[in-house]
């Protein structure tokens, strides 16, 4: 069980699709403490059980480690699709608002990219200039 939340909370994407799942989780297992509540009432008709526990008050038990276990488990991935949807928000907000850049951060930009640039226009002006001499060497003869 721990293993299949474990592996679904590592991914922020599938965060809305797993508490669905750990609810039904949460379903299944209530379901199936009532079913074994309901056999083992009705195997162990055992008169010395107190008349003040009733066949409701048995359906009514739940098994506090587990139901402990299940409800931390729902609230850590409620827990992650909040802070996914605020993460999400806040990119949403910050792309939104215009971004004013001064002219030394676009210096800065054009001249690192002119520098990584450089050896390729170079190589490319020298090809060009190289092609231009050859074509006009082969006109003159």
């Amino acid at each position: 069980m721990t293993d299949k939340t474990k592996t679904n909370s590592g991914h922020s994407a599938n965060a809305s699709d797993t508490l669905p799942d750990l609810e039904e989780l949460l379903d299944d297992l209530y379901s199936l403490q009532d079913n074994l509540l309901t056999n083992a009432t009705s195997q162990a008709s055992d008169p010395a059980l107190p008349a003040s526990l009733t066949d409701d008050a048995i359906h009514n038990l739940e098994i506090p480690i587990l139901s402990n276990v299940v409800d931390t488990e729902i609230d850590e991935e409620r827990k992650l699709l909040e802070q996914f949807n605020q993460a999400q928000q806040h990119l949403f907000d910050q792309h939104s608002a215009p971004q004013t850049a001064n002219d030394t951060q676009i210096n800065a930009i054009v001249n690192k990219l002119v520098t990584k640039m450089r050896p390729r226009i170079d190589q490319l002006l020298r090809d060009k200039i190289r092609s231009l001499v050859v074509e006009r060497f082969n006109r003159q003869k």
